[in-house]
């Protein structure tokens, strides 16, 4: 309805209807039936072509709907918008923590060398100090003449076990007194 060619269309059937309603009011008003009847039907058709025209302006216009439109895209655009910002901060922060880890990946790779090199080195010197000490025994086993052919051995001192009863007299004794009973050891009863 904002186009010059609608605004024509209704001012020239607005003046249809003017000029319409004229001849009928006069037709009435000298008494011409053919004049009344002209002025209606063209007082007629202004008033349906201004009808059918605001009906179609009514039906046809869009302008809601594309200021609806708008708003939405520029919704969309402002939430495409967020997600791109939101996106590249999450790359942004993804590629610190890619950087961090192969920063603390490098450390404890550092830290794991020379720990392995102090292990390496104490073991060394254990082993040093083990061979020194061997080293010295031998000496010290040579100079006492432990390691001659000839050499007496030394027995270490046991202490024996008591004597433990003879078996077989246990079982001549037990002919003697006849076969004894077995002692019940069932349900947690115990003879005598």
């Amino acid at each position: 309805m904002n186009t010059s060619g609608t605004r024509v269309t209704i001012g020239a059937t607005g003046l249809a209807a003017i000029v319409g309603s004229t001849l009928t009011g006069r037709g009435i008003i000298t008494d011409n039936l053919p004049q009344v009847v002209g002025g209606s039907c063209i007082t007629m058709a202004g008033l349906v072509i201004v009808v059918l025209v605001l009906i179609r302006g009514w039906i046809v216009d869009t302008t809601d709907a594309r200021n609806a439109l708008a708003a939405a895209q520029r919704r969309a655009d402002d939430e495409r918008a967020r997600y791109q910002a939101l996106q590249m901060g999450l790359e942004g922060e993804q590629g610190r923590l890619n950087r961090d880890m192969a920063a603390e990946r490098a450390r404890i790779a550092a830290s794991l060398l020379a720990e392995r090199a102090r292990l390496r080195e104490e073991f060394e010197e254990e082993r040093a100090r083990l061979a020194s000490e061997a080293f010295e025994t031998g000496a010290m086993m040579e100079r006492a003449g432990m390691l001659k052919a000839d050499a007496e051995l030394v027995r270490g001192n046991l202490i024996p076990f008591p004597k433990q009863p003879d078996h077989a007299a246990e079982r001549e004794r037990s002919r003697e007194h006849g076969p004894e009973r077995e002692r019940s050891r069932e349900h947690g009863i115990v003879g005598p």
